[in-house]
């Protein structure tokens, strides 16, 4: 399975971005559609990885428990998240994981051209351009992040054609808070439905390294159903 681009997936992408921005772990601005990208059909048939073993030593090589990406301290990130028996699937979570702090790092280093950034995205696709719309949305706003954004009710699918993998999980929001560069003022909204997103990305292992990166990104808001309770 060879994943496609095309010109759709941008503007998903872009309408993700503006709900995200307007909603930023609460509120009600955001409609809860859907952003699908292309490239997620074939990714494999996803498998719940709470299926597999309770996890084991910390500091097992694609363990999303770990990370050299360092991020502030008002900011945590909480991986609720089993750890892959399969050494495929947890690369590939430990990948997925990495995205969503290097996007982070890039949000507090105010560059959507931040080279950690760039170590963890597959160039030219759907989850570099999500990564670089949404950072400079908050570069435009004048703001940064702060709080706690939680990550759980994670699935990852069957590994395809020895490098593709899908990786879905639910997003908490409801204690993550944008914050003023200039003032240090934290903007903080109520939690709502907007609280709650499920993302999915299909992750890439890279031919020249063991290193899982995200190409695609899929956003779905407003997903009480599915990851609140």
């Amino acid at each position: 399975m060879r994943p496609t681009r095309s010109a759709v997936p941008l503007a998903a992408v872009a309408v993700a971005v503006a709900l995200l921005v307007s909603g930023c772990g609460g509120g009600d601005d955001g409609d809860g559609k859907s952003g699908t990208i292309d490239g997620a059909e074939d990714a494999g048939k996803k498998s719940p990885s709470a299926e597999s073993t309770s996890p084991g030593n910390g500091d097992a090589p694609g363990d999303f428990r770990t990370s050299d990406i360092e991020l502030p301290d008002d900011l945590e990130l909480v991986f609720d998240w089993d750890q892959p028996s399969d050494p495929d699937k947890a690369a590939a979570l430990d990948g997925a994981a990495d995205y969503m702090r290097a996007l982070m790092h890039s949000t507090m280093k105010q560059d959507p051209k931040d080279p950690v950034l760039a170590k963890h995205v597959v160039p030219l696709q759907t989850a570099q351009e999500y990564a670089t719309l949404l950072i400079k949305a908050r570069i435009k706003d004048g703001v940064t992040v702060t709080g706690k954004d939680r990550y759980y009710q994670e699935k990852v699918g069957d590994v395809a054609d020895g490098h593709l993998a899908e990786v879905s999980f639910c997003v908490d929001q409801s204690d993550f808070f944008a914050k003023e560069i200039k003032s240090g003022k934290v903007l903080r909204t109520e939690e709502s439905a907007s609280s709650y997103m499920r993302y999915t990305l299909v992750m890439d292992k890279a031919k020249d390294s063991a290193l899982w990166r995200a190409r695609t990104f899929q956003y779905e808001g407003k997903a009480v159903k599915q990851c609140k309770g």
